[in-house]
This record gives C-alpha cells, structure tokens and sequence, in this order.
C-alpha cells in the first residue's frame, strides 16, 4: 500500500496539489479496506470451505501473533490442521455456496 502510495501521490500532487494528493491518499485508504476486510475473507472462504468468519478471525489471529507471515500461511495451515483432525463442514451447506460464498438460488 505504502508502495503505490508514493507515485500516485506525485502525480496527484504535479496535477491538483494537495487537494488531490488527499483525495487519493483517502481512496487508497478505503480500496485497501474493502479489499482486506471484505474481499479476501469471502474469496478465502469460498475456496477452502471455510466460513466467513472463521476465515476473517484467523487472518487476525494469525496476524496478530506471525505478522505478515501469518497474513500468508494461516488460513492453509488452519484448514491443514481441520484437514488432519478429521474435522467437516456440513456437506449441504458447503456444496449450496457459490464462487463468492452466498447461498445459490433456487431455482
């Protein structure tokens, strides 16, 4: 984030001044938490079956206690560990989710 941060805030700084550079600085901002906060828990649990909120309380947790390698390998080490312990989801549940985790429709 920091690293985009830097050229988009020169460009916006050469064409509007400081103005823009916050206008962008803010966009930055909220793109970066819709994407971390929305996005990625329900891309992450729809692809490892796990539901939202477990996907979203171990991306903190991992975090918290490994950083950004936690950020990395948490969610594949969590549902290694489910994977090992035997541990399932309700099939049903599990195979009515779409590519986005919502609930099909019935047709």
């Amino acid at each position: 984030m920091i690293i985009s941060c830097i050229p988009l805030s020169i460009i916006a700084y050469s064409v509007g001044g400081l103005t823009d550079v916050v206008v962008i600085l803010i966009t930055i901002v909220i793109v970066h938490a819709v994407e971390t906060y929305i996005l990625n828990p329900k891309l992450m649990s729809s692809k490892t079956d796990l539901p939202v909120f477990y996907t979203f309380i171990i991306l903190i947790f991992s975090e918290h206690f490994f950083g950004v390698w936690g950020l990395i390998v948490g969610i594949p080490v969590v549902v290694f560990l489910f994977d090992v312990l035997g541990v399932r989801g309700n099939e049903a549940e599990i195979n009515n989710r779409t590519f986005l985790g919502f609930k099909k429709k019935k047709s």
